[in-house]
């Protein structure tokens, strides 16, 4: 009686399969629109304000915000832009309940796209549009 063969091995088409996946995933991320990272810009600063807005509300003390043209400051933390973005200046404060100071919106711009970054008055929502 003869042992069965066993077979453990890719095919080749199966490699080549695996193959194509890995590098239509590699051209998605070399190749990524340059609006992404303007996009990825506004997540940052929306994190930053969201970050800041709740610390406000749980140490119970006002903490200010500064967005100049080529940076910002989200209570003493500093935050460089990138070089080929710029943005509005504003300033503003979120009080002790968490609360921002006044509306306002920003417009921040790379060489090839722009973003508007909306400040709603009382709750202090930030939103990116």
């Amino acid at each position: 009686m003869g042992k069965p063969s066993v077979n453990n091995a890719f095919t080749l088409l199966e490699g080549l399969f695996v193959l194509l996946i890995i590098s239509l995933l590699t051209l998605v991320t070399i190749f990524r629109p340059v609006s992404s990272s303007l996009k990825l810009f506004g997540n940052q600063i929306l994190s930053y304000c969201v970050f800041t807005q709740e610390k406000a509300f749980m140490d119970k003390e006002q903490k200010n915000v500064e967005i100049k043209t080529d940076h910002a400051i989200f209570d003493k933390i500093r935050f460089d832009f990138p070089h080929s973005i710029t943005c509005d200046p504003f300033t503003y404060h979120y009080n002790a309940k968490g609360n921002i100071s006044q509306a306002h919106t920003i417009h921040c711009q790379n060489e090839q796209d722009s973003i508007s970054l909306v400040f709603q008055l009382g709750s202090g929502r930030v939103r990116i549009e």
